[in-house]
């Protein structure tokens, strides 16, 4: 269904020249206030209330400056004893748990493995079989050195006979009582018993040095299956691990029965009296960090105080990792894998104008600060100048005098304004 339009309403032409001529000053005057607000406030005249509580102040400070650069890690053990398995085995017995003072001497896990024993049963059987071989090899050698010797005695005798009868048949021939036969016989024999010593001599020198060379490779062989003996007991030996020092145990990732391939870790023991911090320091400051520095922990339990042992080469994860070590006695509660936190002092100025640091503002920069004013209840923008600073503290260098107060928590809701009032 169509609906009738409504009548058209006629407004008197007079009527809107009027209102028209009452409005007019009123857009003037708005307008003038506009302008002249925005003068006001870029003037500075303009300031910003805000509450004395929601700021924090600092006073600008003469003295020494000790820059300083936050890290935070954990303490970790200095002598941290792995214990790992040398041969695969079950596990038989765990005779300690995490938690558990031992010695060195004190075993921590039994292991078993039949093989092993077989293995060490079968090694020691060959070096006993060795070692009787080698007896039997000296005393053969022994009688055969004997059997020579009393041969080479034997033509040694026959050869001085030879010799007796040769002279004299030598001195009897020119009388006429020996023929020239005898006389050439006698020498042919001493000839022959001198030969048979010689060659009787040089068997004796070449068994005694073909005997040695046997026994030589034979107590070789012999200790070369007295040292696999020995593996093979160190192996059985190994199946009974020891904590190997005195201290904590403070992991053992095993259960009865488990089977353990080599060199998995069976247990991890540790010396709680001696602890070292390991923490880390961000990549931005660590490029004046180095070793020697001191390092000032501070926690629940108490302060401490180490110094820089070692400073990784890599950077990991956008920081540095330092090895520190500890130069006083730890507080009482402190224990291995507690976090801790503290302050690396990396330089110390003398005789410096500083202050607690303002937010968002750089080393060796300029900033605005809000700058309080005698009485306390306004604060004027100034741009300061900073030198070298810390995680906590900055250096002035200039437009700031000692005892003047800033502000220092973030005012960046106040980047127009030259002038606040604090009330």
């Amino acid at each position: 269904m169509n609906l009738p339009y409504p009548p058209a309403v006629d407004i008197p032409r007079k009527r809107i020249g009027n209102a028209r001529r009452a409005i007019l000053p009123i857009a003037i005057v708005a307008a003038l206030f506009g302008v002249y607000a925005t003068v006001w406030r870029s003037s500075g005249s303009a300031a910003a209330a805000v509450e004395r509580t929601s700021v924090l102040t600092a006073r600008v400070r003469r003295g020494e400056l000790v820059r300083q650069v936050p890290v935070q890690g954990t303490l970790v053990p200095e002598h941290v004893q792995w214990l790992s398995a040398v041969s695969a085995a079950r596990v038989a017995h765990i005779n300690v748990r995490p938690g558990a003072t031992v010695e060195a001497e004190t075993v921590v896990v039994t292991l078993e493995n039949a093989d092993l024993e077989l293995a060490a049963l079968e090694a020691q059987s060959k070096a006993a079989n060795a070692e009787s071989l080698m007896i039997q090899l000296d005393v053969q050698t022994s009688a055969a050195k004997n059997q020579q010797e009393s041969i080479l005695a034997g033509v040694r005798a026959e050869s001085r006979e030879a010799e007796r009868h040769a002279k004299a048949a030598l001195r009897l021939a020119p009388e006429g009582l020996v023929s020239d036969l005898e006389r050439r016989d006698a020498e042919g024999r001493l000839q022959g018993t001198l030969e048979r010593v010689d060659a009787e001599q040089a068997r004796r020198n070449g068994l005694a040095s073909g005997h040695q060379r046997q026994l030589v490779a034979q107590r070789a062989e012999v200790a070369r299956l007295r040292e696999i003996a020995s593996f093979r007991r160190r192996q059985l030996a190994a199946l009974e691990v020891r904590a190997g020092i005195s201290g904590v145990v403070q992991d053992i990732p095993l259960e009865n029965g488990q089977w353990v391939a080599i060199g998995t870790v069976l247990a991890k023991v540790a010396e709680p009296s001696r602890l070292k911090a390991e923490v880390k320091v961000a990549e931005g400051n660590a490029r004046e960090v180095h070793k020697g520095l001191v390092v000032r922990f501070a926690g629940p339990s108490g302060a401490f105080r180490g110094h820089v042992e070692r400073v990784d080469p890599a950077v990991v994860a956008g920081s540095v990792r330092l090895e520190v070590t500890l130069d006083d006695a730890l507080p009482k509660g402190a224990r291995a894998d507690q976090t801790v936190t503290g302050y690396v002092e990396i330089d110390k100025i003398s005789d410096a104008v500083f202050v607690e640091r303002p937010a968002g503002v750089q080393e060796g920069a300029s900033a605005g600060v809000f700058r309080l004013g005698p009485d306390g209840s306004h604060a004027e923008r100034v741009n300061a100048r900073f030198g070298r600073g810390s995680t906590r503290e900055i250096e002035v260098v200039g437009d700031l005098a000692e005892g003047d107060t800033i502000i220092v928590s973030d005012t960046s809701a106040w980047d127009t304004s030259s002038r606040i009032r604090l009330k």
